[in-house]
């Protein structure tokens, strides 16, 4: 076997698999090593320089595998602290964007807001149920820039258990301007998405799961 194609083939850290440990890629190298220097013919020995360069070659090979593992330790620590930490969150409040929310029999006040870029005449929010009636109309009059909290009271408001559209206007003149809506949410569970790498939140109101990253507060 020729020992210049084996090095040859370790030169990027593709091949260095989970299944090559360090290792076990120099016991595999040292012993193809030895039976070439066996097999090589006395007529023709190989030029020590070869061999020098050889080795020079596994070392790269091997320090390249030795820092994918560490980098894999570090990866791996790295989520488990993050997982740690993220589990403080679990039983806060969190604000994230949201158009929609479920009211259950025994759900308490629901806090939002809603953003504007400038003043308006009168911000007004639809809550609209399953039917596509307008429930309740939440109007909240003329408003400045900046977060515009609203309040969804399902006992005062006289809302049944169920799910429910949130429809945000704001209104100037004759000119109406749709409003993005954010929902607080209790965070029930927090858990580690390895296919896309991201820290997950799992909130009540019928949320649903979105990333810590789309979380714009909590409280």
């Amino acid at each position: 076997m020729n020992v210049n194609a084996l090095s040859s083939s370790y030169n990027t850290p593709e091949v260095a698999t989970s299944a090559n440990s360090s290792s076990a890629l120099t016991n595999e190298f040292m012993t193809l090593m030895i039976a070439q220097i066996k097999n090589q013919d006395p007529t023709n020995p190989i030029d020590g320089t070869e061999y020098v360069s050889q080795l020079a070659q596994f070392s790269q090979v091997e320090s390249m595998e030795k820092m994918r593992s560490d980098q894999n330790t570090q990866m791996v620590m790295i989520e488990n602290m993050g997982i740690v930490q993220s589990a403080n969150l679990i039983g806060k409040d969190a604000m994230v964007a949201a158009d929609s929310l479920t009211i259950e029999a025994d759900s308490e006040s629901i806090e939002g807001k809603v953003y504007l870029e400038n003043a308006t005449s009168a911000v007004s929010i639809d809550i609209v149920d399953v039917n596509g009636v307008v429930a309740h109309t939440i109007n909240l009059g003329a408003q400045g820039s900046g977060d515009v909290a609203f309040n969804i009271d399902p006992q005062v408001l006289g809302l049944p258990k169920g799910e429910y559209k949130l429809q945000a206007k704001a209104t100037t003149g004759d000119e109406s301007t749709s409003l993005k809506t954010f929902v607080q949410a209790p965070i029930e569970k927090i858990h580690f998405a390895s296919a896309s790498g991201m820290m997950m939140a799992e909130l009540g109101y019928g949320l649903g799961t979105v990333s810590v990253l789309e979380i714009s507060e909590v409280s």
